[in-house]
This record gives structure tokens, sequence and C-alpha cells, in this order.
């Protein structure tokens, strides 16, 4: 992603989700470049869509033992564990808590996976134009050609999780998790959480 991208990309993250804004006290948009830089450390690509030269969408995905990219995602951690220190970030320990919370894949599929769909978001305001569906269909397609026998997708029910079945995915895990996404789920604990799989055979 080029820097203005990343902007773009970090004030959709920052309006679509939480993020642990609400757990660390941070007073901008610290905790959406931190997730962003965390994606970009852990993908192998990144598929953008774009009205114009506006941001509203991406996609990527994540290879187990990949040998690509090896000097771009050390700078992406490296800038990912200075931004922890910022001063925005009021209360660490429960950042780092909100974050722990959804590591929850269970021992048997932790190496069951080839990969991972790292990241899908589209604008709110341009949902309905089946742009989330091309984008992870994309991204599927891209993984198949990078030699990719299976691929995970994690989500919770904030998420329109019926989504995937209609992109072909099977749900194969779930579980419950604290409720951190407030303004979509409402005054409730726990929220339930899912693991897809998706076959690229």
């Amino acid at each position: 992603m080029k820097y203005n991208e990343m902007k773009q990309a970090v004030k959709l993250l920052s309006k679509e989700w939480n993020l642990g804004k609400k757990e660390s006290g941070a007073d901008n948009d610290i905790c959406a470049w931190i997730y962003l830089f965390d994606v970009l450390q852990e993908s192998e690509k990144i598929i953008k869509y774009k009205d114009g030269n506006k941001l509203i969408g991406f996609c990527g995905y994540s290879k187990e033992c990949s040998n690509k990219h090896k000097l771009s995602k050390k700078f992406y951690g490296f800038v990912k564990n200075r931004l922890y220190k910022s001063k925005s970030i009021k209360n660490l320990k429960a950042f780092i808590e909100y974050e722990n919370n959804y590591n929850y894949i269970p021992e048997e599929l932790k190496n069951y996976f080839d990969g991972e769909v790292s990241i899908l978001i589209v604008d709110e305001d341009y949902r309905g134009k089946k742009i989330g569906k091309k984008l992870l269909l994309d991204v599927f397609e891209l993984a198949k050609k990078d030699n990719m026998k299976n691929i995970q997708i994690v989500t919770d029910e904030s998420c329109n999780f019926k989504f995937y079945e209609n992109c072909g995915c099977k749900k194969i895990y779930e579980t419950i998790v604290k409720n951190q996404e407030y303004g979509k789920l409402g005054n409730i604990s726990s929220e339930k959480a899912f693991i897809y799989e998706k076959n690229l055979i």
C-alpha cells in the first residue's frame, strides 16, 4: 500500500471497527494504525477496491511458511511495535487484553490451514454492491495460484458471518468470546466467534 492508501485504510478501519479504542483510551487513530501494520506484516497480498481515488474496501491473505516480502514485513512489524509505546494508548494492558480476546484458534487447527484471510473490510456506505464478495473471491483465486490448498476465515457475530457461507466457505468451529464491538451488538457481555474454511482444491 502507498502511504495515502494507508491513511485512507486507517480512516476506514477506525470508522467500521472498535479495534481496542475503547479499551486503550486512545484519543486518535493509533489502534487502527497498529491493526493495519499487523495486517500488512502478515499478508502476502492485499487487493484494494476504489471509487475513483477513494479506498472503499480491501482484502488480503497470509500464507504459512512464506519467504516472500521478508524485508517489508520486518519493517511493518518494527513500526507496529513502536506504536505500542505511543502515549496515545493510555491503558496498554487493556489494549493487549482486547487483542488476545480473538486468539481463540484451538490447538488442533493451528497447523491445519495453509493460510488465512488476513483482512476483509468494505465501507458501509458501499455495501450491498457485492464488492466484498468480489474481493474475497479474488483473494481465493490468488491463494490458489499461490499453491494453497485451504484457507481460514476468523470472524464473529458482529459481522455478517453468513456472507462467508454464501461464498462457499464452511463453518468448522464456534466458540464464545467477550463482546468488544459495542456499537454493533449492544450492551451484551459475550458474542459468538467462528472459524470458516475455504477449500481451494
